[in-house]
């Protein structure tokens, strides 16, 4: 069973994002599905899945924000070594708070980024 993540469809800058891991994911190891459109698949309530991207691993472990993220990278074929360095513990403390400062700044149901797609 694949990794499973949910994105905010409604967010220009989470659409873009994902449509990096679309892009980097050629060998199909995840599962980009929208966290609006999951319904009672979503692994964690609404309001959490909003503070960051959830995810469910094909163990069925859950990850919340910048550790999904980071699993998501290493995921892809291209993304090993990238990811590998954010498991470095001052590196992957500052990543994490890079990631909650961006998630929570980000504008919701506002956010267009040009060329951004579903």
């Amino acid at each position: 069973m694949r990794d499973r993540c949910y994105f905010d469809g409604r967010c220009g800058f989470c659409r873009r994002s994902v449509t990096w891991l679309r892009r980097l994911d050629w060998l199909r190891r995840l599962e980009l599905c929208d966290l609006h459109q999951a319904g009672a698949d979503l692994p964690v309530s609404l309001d959490l899945a909003d503070t960051g991207m959830p995810m469910r691993t094909g163990s069925g472990r859950v990850l919340l924000g910048f550790p999904a993220v980071r699993r998501a990278v290493l995921q892809t074929p291209l993304g090993c070594l990238p990811a590998l360095v954010l498991y470095v513990p001052g590196i992957s403390h500052l990543a994490g708070l890079g990631y909650e400062w961006v998630a929570k700044h980000r504008p919701r149901n506002q956010c267009n980024l040009p060329g951004a797609r579903t």
